[in-house]
């Protein structure tokens, strides 16, 4: 029996130390070490808590940069800022921290990682596949937006003059910005109106006329504009002169409905020359300096795995190095000093930019289930490996200490993701007036304008190169401790179901990152923005929710037994939440099933070419096939081995 002196009200796992196998659980082999710190070696309480501490860190560490990313903040912008916390806090406290719960626990109970967790059941057992699948894209995903913003930091290091502030045509040719007297747009017109009536516009220096782009559901949420419900009467407004305002604007143009921004300097930049896209989406013609830029992240990371195998012979999970906890920050108070030196613009704007409407509420609650899952990690493997690291250092026991830590750690993460919210939504207010350029323009599952959103802040001021260089390497910084940590669960998760690769680590790790750097390239043509951004989309807003629900259904039907569940009320029971286990045992499966269902329609209105969806549906079905494939491969081993006998 295992030493309990260091936990005295925690109960044994059915699985203790003692009981595990090296060919079984692989733990010496695996990527589940951290050096020095593993008590099962024989370290002494020093060591334990050491460890168990740094742990803690690592996991907060990886929240604290998911809630860097774009996807964080553009979901905040679009959907209303005010109405998005309230509902992200809901959903925080009723989804995004239960499960996280149950998954750390599952890791500790079963001292395994995703690709073992649910070994009990053969029909479920690919789920680790799933994951291991999702997690690998994720992670090209992530490295391909840090090649991108990466190349922000080039230009922004080397260029006299910030590129994001002219203009330059297809052929990369550049030119200064024409000064057009556009009408503002006020907010003020109905749905109705925009549906049924056409907007002037310049194209090509004449006057034509196209019908307004409106991603997602909801017309007037972009940016913090959401609007208030007008009634019929009050749409006479519309044909109230509307002020003018001269806004600088570049003459390049774009068919269809995406991108939806593009002919101010700073989203000219992005797209034509950082993304080079072309109407016609083409993946055939390769973008070249995002190519090298690409190369150059997967390198990196590469180099860092190399080093971890030489230092410490084997490959680490999660060995984050404490300090990085203070970067996200740091990159916060960098950002709101930008976001808030630019207040004095926004006096007139800020009156029409926060308001509050019922209309958004569908799209408002979807963004806002789909970001508490994404910033607590949900559906990546990650806390079952957490979990599993811990139960080293509880001795094979149960952690009492888990639940207060798991809700400090919520806190945290909300309040990180508040705070970079509310720089970004500052951002767009400086950014508000190219904007209503655009007439009437929202943008749902589109995420990657929040870079060019950021230029447009930094581009003001007498540090705007320095400041520009800062951000943009923050988040670059941030993408890729994400993706180096996905590949890492990924890798643990191949180990773990064929624990004899580790003999040939290396070439595992080589296979990977070649096999990841080569499907990334799809992402650095011409037509790859629009391909990156629904990949993302499907994969965050679906395949996300729905490997959570494989979760819970293994979870309800397979670790429900009274072994489990004891286990779990004996280390809740300090802290007065024992009683809430069977309720959430069947609330939050039906929450991620409300998720799954509101992020379909969410994604099968917004106007991301279909062509790109229609792809991205490649690596969802990816996600999905796992399980009954490996379903299948458990019943013909099984047949074959009762045939045997």
């Amino acid at each position: 029996m295992a030493d309990t002196k260091g936990n005295s009200n925690s109960m044994e796992t059915i699985l203790t130390f003692e009981n595990r196998n090296v060919s079984q659980w692989s733990v010496v082999w695996s990527t589940s070490h951290i050096p020095g710190m593993d008590t099962g070696t024989g370290g002494g309480p020093a060591r334990r808590d050491s460890g168990r501490r740094r742990l803690r860190l690592g996991a907060l560490i990886f929240g604290s940069f998911l809630t860097m990313h774009c996807r964080v903040t553009s979901s905040a912008i679009t959907g209303g800022f005010f109405v998005f916390i309230i509902f992200l806090t809901l959903a925080i406290a009723l989804l995004a921290n239960p499960l996280r719960h149950f998954e750390i626990y599952l890791g500790q109970w079963s001292i395994s990682g995703p690709g073992r967790a649910f070994r009990i059941i053969p029909m479920f057992d690919g789920i680790g596949l799933a994951i291991c699948i999702y997690a690998i894209v994720r992670a090209i995903c992530c490295c391909t937006i840090a090649a991108i913003t990466a190349i922000y930091v080039m230009h922004s290091a080397a260029d006299a003059r910030l590129p994001f502030t002219y203009c330059r045509d297809f052929n990369l040719n550049t030119y200064e910005p024409i000064l057009k007297e556009k009408k503002v747009l006020r907010l003020r017109q109905t749905l109705y109106y925009y549906l049924q009536f056409q907007f002037p516009t310049q194209k090509n220096d004449e006057l034509t006329t196209i019908r307004p782009s409106t991603v997602g559901l909801y017309y007037g949420a972009w940016r913090n504009a959401s609007l208030k419900n007008r009634k019929l009467k009050k749409m006479k407004r519309v044909d109230q002169p509307r002020q003018t305002k001269q806004i600088q604007m570049c003459k390049e143009t774009y068919s269809g409905g995406f991108p939806l921004l593009f002919n101010t300097p700073a989203y000219n930049f992005f797209y034509v020359e950082v993304m080079r896209l072309r109407s016609d989406y083409n993946l055939g013609r390769v973008n070249v300096p995002l190519l090298i830029s690409l190369a150059v992240v997967w390198a990196a990371i590469w180099i860092v795995l190399i080093g971890e195998r030489i230092k410490h012979r084997r490959l680490i999970w999660n060995n984050m190095i404490s300090c990085f906890v203070v970067v996200p920050w740091l990159w916060v108070v960098l950002l709101a000093v930008m976001a808030f030196t630019n207040i004095k613009a926004m006096q007139k704007i800020l009156k029409d930019a926060f308001r509050l409407s019922a209309m958004q509420m569908m799209t408002v609650i979807a963004d806002a289930l789909e970001i508490a899952l994404y910033i607590h990690s949900a559906g990546t493997g990650t806390e079952l490996i957490h979990g599993k690291g811990l139960n080293h250092y509880a001795q094979g026991h149960i952690d009492p200490r888990l639940n207060a830590e798991n809700v400090w750690y919520s806190s945290l993460v909300l309040l990180l993701t508040v705070l970079h919210s509310i720089n970004a939504a500052v951002c767009a207010l400086v950014d508000y007036a190219q904007v209503a350029s655009q007439e009437n323009h929202t943008i749902h599952e589109s995420t990657l304008w929040n870079i060019p959103m950021y230029s447009k802040c930094m581009s003001t001021g007498n540090y705007s190169h320095l400041m520009s260089t800062l951000t943009f390497a923050g988040l670059t910084f941030s993408y890729m401790v994400v993706a180096y940590i996905l590949l890492k669960t990924a890798l643990h998760t191949i180990f773990e179901y064929r624990v004899k690769l580790v003999f040939i680590e290396q070439l595992v790790v080589a296979i990977l990152i070649l096999c990841c750097m080569g499907l990334s390239v799809l992402f650095a043509t011409h037509g790859g923005i629009a391909l990156l951004e629904s990949v993302d989309a499907m994969m965050t807003g679906v395949a996300m929710p729905l490997i959570c629900l494989l979760e819970l259904i293994g979870l309800l039907f397979v670790y429900r037994g009274r072994d489990f569940v004891s286990d779990m009320n004996v280390a809740t029971e300090e802290n007065t939440c024992s009683s809430r286990i069977g309720t959430q045992w069947k609330i939050i499966p039906c929450i991620t099933i409300f998720t799954i269902g509101f992020k379909i329609a969410v994604i099968a209105q917004s106007e991301l070419p279909p062509h790109s969806l229609c792809l991205a549906l490649v690596p969802l079905a990816s996600v999905l096939l796992a399980v009954p494939f490996r379903a299948i491969y458990n019943a013909i081993i099984f047949i074959r081995d009762a045939k045997t006998k």
